[in-house]
């Protein structure tokens, strides 16, 4: 976008100059300037408009806040969806200022390579996000908005950072984090799942609950779980102890009500907005 403005800023400068010289050599210049104006806004103004066609919106919005130093948190998810008849396995958040459930899942780690690449985008780490034990390395970022589509090309490829989805249903179901041992390893020494989609949020504000006043970008890469026989029976057995205090069994109507039960007329607990967003495949405001 910033070379596409510098082309336009020379070819109009061709054009003042050109029109404030020598007569014998203002053709040349007013001629050279509106040729390579028009060659800019058709060639490469096409080029940018059809590689942004799907993300025009945000590609502008973008390059808007970038004009006033603004940098963009960006948080780089993923999600399971685990569901057992009719209830979905939500297991509670590891952040104690977020008293909520959620699917399970979390953010990318990053590799060692990960920071260089950081680095070259000026991107800063997300300081209110633990950064040891199980946190430290979270893809959670500030990145300088003028960087965000290079940012989200850069994800998307994945190269150079976690493309595994392992760890976290590790961490949360056999055995990491505060030795959660809901599932036993020998019927999960490893899991089967499909990608379903990349849900992204817009380019927004993040809300003053929870306690950024920046622009963000959360994205959660949701993956069906697909259990064997064992996994399948293990999980039903799961469901048939009922609820604890670290796991919960919604239902749909009561994921989308994060956590707000229609029959009892009351909230029963606290679910993450974007478990809606997971359940649906798709972003929404409420």
């Amino acid at each position: 976008m910033l070379r596409f403005i510098l082309k336009i800023l020379v070819a109009l400068i061709l054009i003042i100059i050109g029109y404030n010289i020598d007569e014998s050599l203002r053709p040349e210049f007013i001629g050279g300037g509106y040729i390579l104006l028009i060659t800019i806004l058709i060639i490469d103004g096409f080029n940018f408009f059809y590689k942004n066609r799907k993300r025009l919106k945000l590609t502008l919005h973008s390059f808007w806040i970038s004009l006033f130093g603004k940098y963009i948190r960006f948080s780089m998810s993923y999600q399971y969806v685990i569901k057992v008849n009719d209830k979905y396995l939500l297991v509670q958040n590891a952040n104690p200022n977020w008293n909520w459930y959620q699917h399970v899942g979390g953010k990318y780690k990053r590799l060692p390579e990960t920071q260089s690449v950081l680095k070259g985008m000026n991107a800063t780490d997300d300081i209110k996000m633990k950064t040891a034990g199980l946190k430290k390395g979270d893809l959670a970022v500030f990145v300088p908005a003028r960087n965000a589509m290079k940012f989200l090309d850069w994800f998307n490829s994945e190269k150079n950072r976690e493309i595994s989805h392992w760890r976290e249903f590790y961490e949360e179901l056999l055995g990491g984090k505060a030795d959660n041992r809901i599932l036993k390893k020998k019927n999960f020494p490893y899991v089967n799942y499909r990608f379903l989609k990349s849900v992204q949020t817009p380019l927004k504000r993040a809300p003053i609950e929870s306690g950024w006043d920046c622009w963000e970008i959360l994205q959660y890469d949701v993956l069906e779980l697909i259990p064997n026989e064992s996994q399948q029976k293990e999980l039903e057995e799961l469901l048939s102890k009922g609820d604890s205090e670290y796991i919960k069994w919604a239902s749909a109507q009561m994921i989308n009500k994060l956590g707000y039960d229609e029959g009892e007329l009351s909230t029963k607990y606290n679910i993450g907005p974007h478990a809606k967003w997971v359940l649906n495949l798709k972003w929404s405001k409420a």
